[in-house]
């Protein structure tokens, strides 16, 4: 048994693979531990508060905070790549697989869900060959309980957005078809 030191508060976020653990901490950091030798391998100055969701892989590790926050940190340098969202009141879940990452945040009264999309947007001259969507539903189906907003723009860094959003009157509503 191996105790791995170094959060100064609450270690609310984690995940393994391998030989490698990520974790995020009310302290506002997240740390990559190697599980071989049980040390630090890098200390993230990652939020101004708590880190609320994480997730890596090979290549990058995605962190939210609850100062509204999303960034985007390379896994082997510990280098901040960049801020992927629009500062929020609070991020509270964030996922990715390949090349699109999914955040759940409140934002302006209202919870939002943003799909990013990691490419590079494409060169000037080249047409995108898919359209994008993204559709948020609630549990009621009611018209009008609802309002979604389609949106692509193109963020530093290159990636595209596309956001939707409830209307903030019921925040409970079931997100699942």
């Amino acid at each position: 048994m191996a105790i791995l030191q170094g959060h100064t508060s609450l270690v609310g976020q984690l995940q393994m693979s391998g030989n490698t653990l990520v974790t995020g901490g009310s302290d506002g950091s997240v740390r990559v531990w190697s599980l071989l030798s049980n040390q630090p391998i890098h200390r993230l100055a990652a939020h101004d508060n708590s880190v609320t969701s994480l997730q890596f892989d090979d290549a990058r590790i995605v962190s939210g905070g609850s100062d509204g926050r999303v960034k985007i940190w390379d896994t082997n340098t510990g280098a901040l790549i960049r801020e992927l969202s629009q500062p929020a009141e609070a991020v509270w879940r964030v996922a990715f697989e390949s090349e699109r990452c999914v955040v759940m945040a409140s934002r302006g009264g209202r919870t939002i869900m943003e799909v990013w999309d990691f490419t590079p947007p494409a060169e000037a001259g080249e047409v995108e060959d898919e359209e994008r969507s993204v559709e948020m539903r609630g549990g009621g189906g009611q018209e009008g309980d609802q309002e979604m907003v389609d949106v692509e723009e193109e963020m530093d860094g290159g990636g595209a957005m596309l956001e939707a959003y409830s209307t903030g009157e019921d925040e409970s509503e079931d997100m699942t078809d």
